[in-house]
């Protein structure tokens, strides 16, 4: 008896120097990392048994730039179920009432999904296309003014169409538009080589024709009567506007799966479809409002109990008044590996070497993999998701850098630097 308790402090001695010698080795570590010489937080913890590795200021509040769009992505799947809303619509005696729902893949190209205009084509009635009553605000609190140019910045709109955004192309020594409505909306040259929009209305000028610029995106000016003109002109028919709530009568359409919006808004950070994600959700369970509005009801109907602390006012992180704890984006990828199982999060996140924006990261070999949200604006690097060491051991891993008076690009490398010393 005596033998077996004096093996037993043994036992425990060893595993308790053991674990020093771990926590040892990444302090030692982390000092040595330029992200203890700037303002960062980070967890890395155990997939399998919740052991936590390291944590240097977990607990702490940080901007979390498109990180935010797991909080948004969680969400979704809590409240969307697999399909996405498309639209909203109500047949009267003499008229067709519809509603937009948010769905951001209406006619859009990287979509082509025209479920909308196949349904308003076949329709012999008045088309009239119910705007909010209340306007939902086109940009969300907190984003960079200047942005209104940069595709990255489409507006926020019920009932987008063509991703919000106008595409020009210089092709045989001339440019095209698309969608051509917006043709007449050029009014002449600048001295720059890129496409210039007026901040505040659409009137677009060109570069010269010997710019080097082969394809650009500019967000348009959203409106109410600018949707309905756009559809007219698609539909060749006329498309009446109405402020008007929806009616209890109306019925949703589902078009496509919502796996389809989840893989470019975490592959390639697609800020317009983050955004639109929440109204989606506002349309699925009849809530009215913009983004904070949604996000208010969402921190109220669920059942993430860290909601309630973080600041969360827009689904892309683009605004610079979002924060969150790296505990926080712990908490979000562990309710989503139990949703979805990591096969699945391996297909819809970004893989080091591979997909997205982690295409042209390595790590020290291909035995060593990241499938993680990165999220970055001006003195900010973010990523939160899972590391695989060579003996295939699963980590999740949350790291935010914020007030780095140095290049995102460098913050990226030290934060990548410092996971490579994860195995």
């Amino acid at each position: 008896m005596q033998n077996q308790f004096v093996r037993g402090i043994c036992v425990v001695a060893m595993l308790t120097n053991l674990f020093s010698c771990t926590q040892v080795h990444w302090s030692q570590t982390f000092q040595k990392s330029p992200l203890s010489k700037q303002s960062s937080g980070l967890v890395i913890q155990e997939l399998n048994t919740g052991k936590v590795v390291f944590s240097h200021q977990a607990d702490q509040f940080f901007m979390p730039a498109s990180n935010a769009k797991l909080a948004t992505f969680l969400m979704a799947h809590s409240f969307l179920g697999d399909s996405i809303p498309s639209f909203a619509y109500h047949e009267a005696k003499d008229s067709l009432f519809f509603w937009g729902t948010g769905d951001p893949t209406q006619l859009n190209p990287s979509f082509k999904n025209t479920s909308l205009i196949d349904y308003l084509s076949k329709s012999t009635k008045v088309l009239v296309y119910c705007a909010p009553q209340k306007e939902i605000p086109p940009l969300g609190s907190g984003w960079s003014w200047d942005d209104y140019n940069d595709s990255y910045s489409a507006e926020i709109s019920p009932l987008p169409l063509y991703g919000n955004l106008v595409g020009f192309s210089f092709k045989n020594q001339q440019w095209e538009t698309s969608p051509r409505f917006f043709n007449s909306a050029i009014s002449g040259n600048n001295p720059y080589n890129y496409v210039l929009r007026d901040r505040l209305k659409n009137e677009f000028t060109l570069p010269v024709s010997k710019s080097e610029l082969k394809a650009q995106q500019v967000p348009f000016v959203t409106s109410a009567s600018l949707t309905a003109k756009l559809l007219a002109d698609t539909l060749k028919k006329n498309v009446v506007v109405q402020r008007k709530a929806i009616n209890p009568s109306a019925k949703i359409q589902y078009v496509g799966l919502l796996d389809s919006l989840y893989v470019p808004m975490l592959h390639n950070s697609d800020n317009m479809i983050a955004e639109h994600l929440l109204l989606l959700i506002g349309a699925k369970n009849q809530w009215t409002g913009g983004a904070q509005e949604i996000i208010a009801k969402l921190k109220k109907e669920s059942n993430y109990e860290f909601l309630k602390a973080v600041r969360w006012v827009d689904g892309s992180g683009l605004s610079r008044y979002n924060l969150f704890r790296p505990m926080d984006f712990i908490e979000i990828l562990r309710a989503l590996h139990q949703s979805f199982g990591m096969d699945k999060l391996q297909f819809l996140l970004p893989q080091t070497g591979k997909t997205g924006t982690l295409k042209s990261v390595k790590l020290k070999s291909d035995d060593h993999i990241i499938w993680a949200k990165s999220g970055s604006f001006s003195n900010t690097y973010d990523m939160s998701g899972f590391f695989q060491n060579s003996k295939g051991k699963t980590y999740v891993f949350s790291i935010m850098t914020n007030l780095a008076n140095h290049s995102v690009s460098q913050s990226k490398r030290d934060v990548i630097d410092f996971l490579k010393n994860l195995d």
